[in-house]
């Protein structure tokens, strides 16, 4: 939260209030384009190649960072699922699970104006796809477990996208991060229930 309100305030002080929020939707358009022609790929099977027509200007670059990794991408399992934790409680959406160079991992799509090479450059985003990964193989819905994961950041400028590898023991150790988090939240919430329930009596 920290980093995301210093980069909002940054924005804000270059490009105004307003400026921001079109900037801000802008940014979501783009990720929602991009991760529909990407379900479209991934589903139909087709083979992306630069200019394809159907696909919008604005994602032909993201296409094109990630085209090398999509080439190793196989036997896609689930696309835009969303996945239930029932003990802990939580849901989320998974973008894909899928077998990447022939392991099945959970793959998150992320989008960067900024080169991410390494993966401590992805912030929290492990942590996001343990979770996913946690949810997924508690839910009754799915009928395998997946104990990699995969966060691919692609580039509007079309520069080969980064492909961070979380093996089993990785996953692990955000999973920790993950159930650490949550209790926390889970603390939080009980507390400020237990303060709005004093304030009404």
């Amino acid at each position: 939260m920290f980093y995301l309100d210093r980069w909002k305030r940054r924005m804000v002080a270059e490009l105004g209030e307003e400026g921001f929020k079109q900037y801000s939707q802008n940014i979501f358009k783009q990720g929602k384009l991009f991760h529909s022609a990407l379900e479209h790929i991934l589903m139909s099977g087709v083979t992306w190649t630069s200019g394809t027509p159907e696909y919008p200007p604005d994602v032909q670059g993201y296409l094109q960072s990630i085209s090398h990794i999509l080439e190793d991408v196989r036997a896609v399992r689930a696309i835009e699922s969303t996945v239930q934790h029932g003990p802990l409680n939580y849901l989320g959406v998974v973008d894909c699970v899928a077998r990447y160079r022939g392991v099945l991992c959970v793959i998150d799509w992320k989008t960067s104006e900024k080169p991410k090479p390494f993966l401590s450059n992805t912030y929290d985003n492990p942590v996001q796809v343990a979770a996913y990964a946690g949810a997924l193989n508690a839910d009754e819905n799915y009928e395998y477990q997946v104990e990699n994961g995969l966060i691919v950041v692609a580039y509007k400028d079309g520069s080969p996208a980064h492909a961070h590898k979380l093996d089993s023991e990785l996953m692990s150790e955000y999973w920790k991060t993950w159930l650490l988090r949550l209790e926390e939240f889970t603390e939080q919430r009980a507390n400020q229930g237990s303060t709005t329930s004093a304030e009404k009596k």
